[in-house]
């Protein structure tokens, strides 16, 4: 075809930019002509989430708090979801917790009444979204280890005639943020208790560091707990209020009453994943389908990095193939998924699905629009992930 002819094909075809549909709308239109497949007959790569398992994560744990007096604020940057953030209140979680701003945002327009921002907020723009927040009668909280991220706030709020809660964070060995000393946390908060339309509440620590493959974690979680309370202690001594005390992670959920903690943040608890897991307990995968057997000792299947995310293990390998011990996940490209299986008797044909667990169920969730809602093994809904890729 001559170049002006092709030229003239193109225009006749082609649609204004802004009529081409999102990735987003396909992906959710695709994955709602999935509902009543049997999870065999679903196209693949897609993530899925167990309905029963979901269901039994969040019993469990919400169980567990309600029988020591801890209040339950999930993190919600696992699922994204405000179908799952909905099922974790109605449960009794006191509030939930997020990362960003655009998360909070989701979040109370799924109703949320009290909600956590557990990242140091700074911008006229986030501070203005988060003063919106608050206007719509939410409860704001806002997790900050220095005066200049609640200073913002404070003015977008004071304009409005609004109020939020402050936590003072306090590093407890991530090393990320959060102030290292009770003496840095004290001076944060009297500094912060001059502000406006501000009141520091307590203290906060995120002890992401303590994993669950390390058979010292009880000890260092006491280490963890021993400068809460040195903290907590130092507080009520300059005449600062302390009775808000939360932190807590997945891998130390379920030790959280042998501390002074009384508000839990755990998220992962939800879905588990590799890191956290056992398999059979893990609400969330990916089903994929082997696309190649060319290469001996490997398959290969129809996902990678844009499906599981490239999150490590300690073990290596890029997560769990569900039923078939022996098979090692090691290597993934951006849309293919390496399996070693030279330790297989018996190996997946092409054609065949397999359920794989990530690393990461954040990260995961975090790379789909929606994932399939499954039970006993027949797709029931979408779950549609409203709060990923909102990174501001």
């Amino acid at each position: 075809m001559r170049r002006l002819d092709y030229a003239r094909a193109m225009s006749a075809t082609r649609s204004p930019a802004s009529e081409i549909r999102t990735g987003a709308e396909r992906t959710l239109h695709l994955l709602e002509q999935q509902v009543g497949r049997s999870l065999s007959d679903v196209e693949t790569p897609v993530a899925v989430i167990d309905l029963d398992r979901l269901g039994a994560n969040l019993r469990d744990l919400q169980s567990y708090v309600d029988s020591h007096g801890i209040e339950l604020w999930p993190h919600t940057k696992t699922h994204k979801s405000p179908e799952i953030g909905r099922h974790q209140l109605e449960l009794g979680a006191g509030g939930l917790t997020v990362a960003k701003t655009g998360e909070a945002q989701v979040f109370q327009e799924a109703g949320a009444p009290r909600i956590l921002v557990h990242y140091p907020p700074f911008g006229t723009d986030k501070w203005e979204r988060l003063a919106d927040i608050a206007t719509s009668g939410v409860e704001l909280t806002v997790a900050v280890d220095s005066v200049a991220p609640a200073e913002g706030l404070a003015r977008a709020l004071a304009r409005r005639g609004l109020r939020a809660q402050l936590l003072v964070e306090v590093d407890v060995g991530l090393h990320r943020t959060g102030q290292t000393t009770r003496a840095g946390a004290v001076a944060v908060a009297q500094k912060l208790s001059k502000l406006p339309a501000v009141e520091v509440a307590g203290i906060s620590c995120y002890p992401g560091h303590l994993r669950p493959e390390d058979p010292m974690l009880p000890q260092r979680l006491e280490e963890v707990d021993a400068l809460l309370r040195e903290t907590r202690d130092a507080f009520t001594a300059a005449d600062l209020r302390s009775d808000r005390i939360s932190g807590g992670s997945t891998p130390t959920r379920y030790l959280t009453h042998t501390t002074c903690v009384n508000e839990l943040r755990s998220g992962t608890y939800a879905l588990l994943d590799r890191n956290d897991g056992p398999d059979d307990r893990c609400a969330l995968w990916v089903e994929v389908i082997v696309i190649s057997d060319a290469v001996p000792n490997q398959v290969v299947v129809d996902a990678g990095s844009k499906t599981f995310t490239s999150d490590d293990h300690p073990d290596g390998g890029h997560g769990s193939v569900v039923g078939w011990t022996g098979a090692d996940f090691g290597h993934i490209n951006e849309e293919h998924g390496y399996i070693d299986v030279s330790a297989l008797d018996e190996r997946p044909a092409v054609g065949q699905h397999l359920q794989i667990v990530p690393n990461h169920a954040c990260g995961c969730m975090n790379l789909h629009d929606g994932v399939l809602a499954v039970r006993e093994g027949i797709v029931d809904h979408v779950i549609r992930v409203a709060g990923r890729g909102l990174i501001r």
